[in-house]
């Protein structure tokens, strides 16, 4: 009895181990997600829209996302067609995943003022 009492706590403590551990790595990829975001923020005017960052630089297979927090809609546009938002609505989201290293500008079409760039690395 004093055998399956001791092994039974064993068992619990490595079990309450290992959730820790797992939130732990799920809290870090959380974290990870949260930098390859870029907000398109408007502080007092249209033509004071702007992404920030402005420049953002991820690793390849790597999902970034744009998130309007203004009240005006704006668009994410790359020059080269490789991807566009269409218009993005306040409060509203755009993801686009990068597979290949390099550099890819964007810009708004509505604000064209406002511009960006993304760095992939290998």
């Amino acid at each position: 009895m004093f055998v399956f009492r001791l092994l039974s706590a064993t068992w619990r403590g490595l079990f309450a181990l290992v959730l820790s551990l797992a939130i732990l790595v799920s809290l870090a990829s959380d974290v990870r997600a949260a930098d390859n975001q870029v907000t398109i923020v408007q502080p007092s005017d249209a033509m004071s829209l702007k992404y920030d960052p402005s420049s953002l630089t991820v690793t390849a297979g790597s999902t970034v996302t744009w998130v309007n927090s203004g009240s005006t809609a704006v668009t994410v546009t790359s020059p080269d067609g490789l991807f566009d938002s269409e218009t993005i609505a306040a409060g509203g989201t755009f993801s686009y995943t990068f597979d290949t290293p390099g550099t890819f500008r964007y810009f708004c079409v509505p604000y064209p003022h406002m511009k960006g760039v993304i760095t992939v690395q290998p």
